[in-house]
């Protein structure tokens, strides 16, 4: 299991947003040179930097790995053989009612996650 290093970079207390910038041991970059990622924190029990980073550790964790396979991957992919691969498939049935309205929750309008 490798380690991830989580800097919190900003904080905005109106808005009770946090920016933090992470990287992993197998990184490319150092963790200065990744792009922050924005939380806004509304868990009122994270009241310390370390319930906070621990709060968002599932998150971070996951985004590294993505961040890391992306940059490191295994073996490349070699796609070339897909062109004009055809296929029939059964429709895909969402567990909701697809014709109950929609509602757009906070995570889908804005980028930044909310804790």
């Amino acid at each position: 299991m490798s380690k991830i290093n989580i800097k919190i970079v900003e904080i905005d207390q109106a808005t009770h947003t946090v920016v933090v910038k992470y990287a992993s041991e197998t990184s490319k970059k150092n963790i200065d040179e990744y792009p922050g990622v924005a939380f806004q924190v509304t868990n009122f029990n994270v009241t310390t930097p370390e319930e906070f980073i621990e709060a968002i550790r599932p998150q971070i964790s996951l985004y590294v790995y993505h961040r890391d396979l992306a940059e490191n991957p295994p073996a490349p992919i070699d796609i070339s053989s897909w062109n004009g691969y055809s296929a029939e498939v059964e429709n895909y049935v969402p567990p909701v009612d697809p014709t109950a309205p929609t509602q757009v929750t906070p995570a889908q309008a804005n980028p930044e996650v909310t804790i």
